[in-house]
C-alpha cells in the first residue's frame, strides 16, 4: 500500500474559517474525488484540524509548531498503476489543477506532501 500525505497551512492572510470555506467547498471536494477515481486510489481521506485547546497544550508540551490546517489523503495498491497515470496528459491537467485550486487557500511553501509505505 502507498499513501501519499498532504499536510496543508492555510495562507497567514486567511483566517481559520476562511480557509474551512475552501476546504468545505464542493468544488474541492469534487476535484478530490476526481484525482481519487482517475488514479484509482483504493480511498481517500479529508480531515481539517479541530480548532480545541487541546492543540495548544500538545504545541507547548512538545514544542512544536502550529499544528497543519488539514490534511488530504490517498492510498493505492498499485505503485506503476499509480505512476502511469499521474504522468500521462490527464494526470498532469488533474495536478495542474489541484494545484491551482489549493493556491488559493494554501501556503504551499509552509506545507508539505509526501508518500509512504503502509
Amino acid at each position: 500500500m502507498i499513501r501519499f500525505i498532504n499536510c496543508m497551512r492555510r495562507k497567514a492572510e486567511l483566517t481559520p474559517d476562511q480557509f474551512r470555506q475552501f476546504w468545505n467547498d464542493p468544488r474541492f471536494t469534487v476535484l478530490i474525488e476526481r484525482v481519487a477515481s482517475f488514479t484509482g486510489a483504493a480511498r481517500y481521506a479529508k480531515s481539517a484540524t479541530l480548532i480545541v485547546p487541546a492543540n495548544a497544550l500538545v504545541k507547548e508540551a512538545r514544542g512544536t509548531r502550529d499544528p497543519y490546517d488539514g490534511v488530504l489523503e490517498y492510498w493505492w495498491d498499485n505503485a506503476a498503476h499509480l505512476i502511469e497515470r499521474v504522468e500521462s496528459p490527464t494526470g498532469r491537467e488533474l495536478a495542474e489543477e489541484m494545484l491551482a485550486f489549493q493556491r488559493q487557500f494554501v501556503d504551499l511553501p509552509a506545507s508539505t506532501a509526501f508518500f509512504v509505505e503502509g
